[in-house]
């Protein structure tokens, strides 16, 4: 994508890139469909012509949502042109607003995160003095600049760090911890850094990038691989799940029917 330099690239070669990445790692047209089906996934846009923020949702095709991801990435003069998603002219959201919320989404229930400090998220088109997580640290430069890898590494660990500090206020806050899957430790990570050439970087995968997993990670997989092809919201509900979380049904499922009838 980046042969001729950083700045007046290709959208159309970004999006084609996109697209080929999300189908290297396994996404289809159809889990894309389902996606879209939840409206549960929004991106956020700057419409050029007429000027404004745009919430939309995630789109039910591969190529539509390597589009808008582009769009909301779509900064000039790294890229020669805005994006083009759905005949329409976009740029990065971030021209007009720091989050993007849906219409009927109540304000109160938006967890904020963001890689602005306070005072910019006072100002507009933020205005908002409550936010989750924020560095306290200005970094212009980190996010026009292409640091080399080792620098995105530090930037890295600086988001986990973030994260994992603010555990406690996220599951105050109503997020559920996952059941059963342990937080792999930042050694884990240095470790697998270490062993990326940013000069030849590996092939996208399907398979996960840690070769070593806890018992209840495998658990975890498993259950993924058994019930990602539907809604587990729906799963959940249905009269099989419901049947087999009965008093005394668990003896007779399997692990993984086990496992999920526990969740309910």
């Amino acid at each position: 994508i980046l042969k001729q330099g950083v700045y007046l690239n290709s959208f159309e070669k970004l999006v084609c890139k996109s697209a080929e990445n999300f189908e290297a790692i396994g996404m289809t047209d159809a889990d894309c469909e389902r996606l879209a089906a939840k409206q549960t996934c929004f991106i956020g846009v700057t419409q050029c012509f007429p000027p404004r923020h745009r919430c939309t949702p995630a789109p039910a095709t591969v190529r539509e949502l390597a589009e808008l991801v582009s769009c909301s990435m779509c900064v000039v003069p790294f890229f020669s042109t805005p994006g083009v998603f759905r005949g329409k002219y976009y740029i990065d959201g971030g021209f007009s607003a720091m989050w993007s919320v849906p219409d009927d989404t109540a304000w109160g229930d938006v967890i904020k995160v963001t890689c602005m400090p306070s005072w910019c998220t006072w100002l507009p088109p933020a205005m908002s003095g409550s936010v989750e997580v924020q560095p306290t640290k200005f970094m212009p430069t980190e996010i026009i600049v292409l640091y080399p890898w080792a620098h995105q590494q530090m930037l890295i660990k600086r988001g986990y760090e973030d994260a994992r500090k603010s555990h406690a206020l996220l599951v105050g806050r109503g997020l559920r911890p996952l059941p059963n899957a342990p937080l792999t430790e930042w050694g884990s990570w240095e470790k697998l850094f270490a062993s990326i050439d940013e000069n030849d970087l590996p092939p996208l995968s399907k398979q996960r990038s840690t070769a070593k997993r806890s018992a209840l990670e495998s658990r975890h997989d498993e259950l993924l691989r058994t019930y990602s092809a539907s809604d587990l919201r729906d799963a959940l509900k249905g009269p099989r799940i419901r049947r087999l979380s009965s008093a005394g049904a668990l003896s007779e499922m399997n692990g993984s029917e086990a496992d999920l009838a526990r969740l309910v």
